[in-house]
């Protein structure tokens, strides 16, 4: 069977477009909640950004082959050519739904952690280097930071992530909702 690759270009062009919508909102958030300077804060939101966009999608590659076959068809045609296959299934709006929360919290919790092992990694390399101190004490100290970052949940930030997520998710929900009014009006 010959097969040729597809490029789902229009999927790359909404992942980023939708990267940069949720990373100026969500440093701005973090610019006004943490108190932090705006460069740290896209920073910040460019980094746990990336990382939850990597790993969802890493998710999405690994869960969609444990998918029923016409489910997984729906999935790959919807992705690669923008459309669903007829027929529709009978449950596609509590698939969706149950998705779109499965993706809300999924991506709260990455970028919270995300956060905090992030600040963790910045905090040991931001101390001046003692020579006098042993290196295995060093490596000791960022571990323990490290394990207390993944371990450990500062309430302050879940409350900022939380609600930088959720602003984040609103705004690319009003995007879709408006792309797919737009596709509908342009198909009647």
């Amino acid at each position: 069977m010959n097969t040729e690759p597809v490029l789902p270009l229009q999927t790359i062009l909404f992942q980023v477009i939708f990267l940069l919508v949720a990373i100026a909102l969500e440093a701005r958030v973090f610019h006004k909640r943490l108190r932090i300077t705006r460069r740290t804060s896209v920073e910040y939101a460019t980094s746990i950004n990336l990382l939850t966009a990597s790993l969802g999608w890493l998710a999405f590659f690994i869960l969609q082959n444990f998918l029923p076959q016409p489910l997984k068809a729906q999935l790959l045609s919807y992705i690669f050519f923008d459309r669903l296959l007829e027929p529709l299934p009978e449950n596609l709006t509590l698939i969706i739904v149950s998705c779109g929360m499965a993706v809300f919290f999924g991506a709260f919790l990455v970028k919270l952690k995300g956060l905090e092992i992030l600040e963790a990694l910045l905090q040991s390399s931001q101390e001046p280097q003692q020579e006098d101190i042993p290196s295995e004490r060093r490596q000791l100290s960022l571990a323990a930071r490290l394990n207390r970052a993944a371990l450990q949940t500062d309430p302050n930030h879940a409350t900022v992530v939380l609600l930088a997520n959720a602003y984040s998710h609103s705004i690319i929900l009003l995007l879709l909702f408006v792309r797919f009014v737009s596709l509908k009006s342009t198909t009647l």
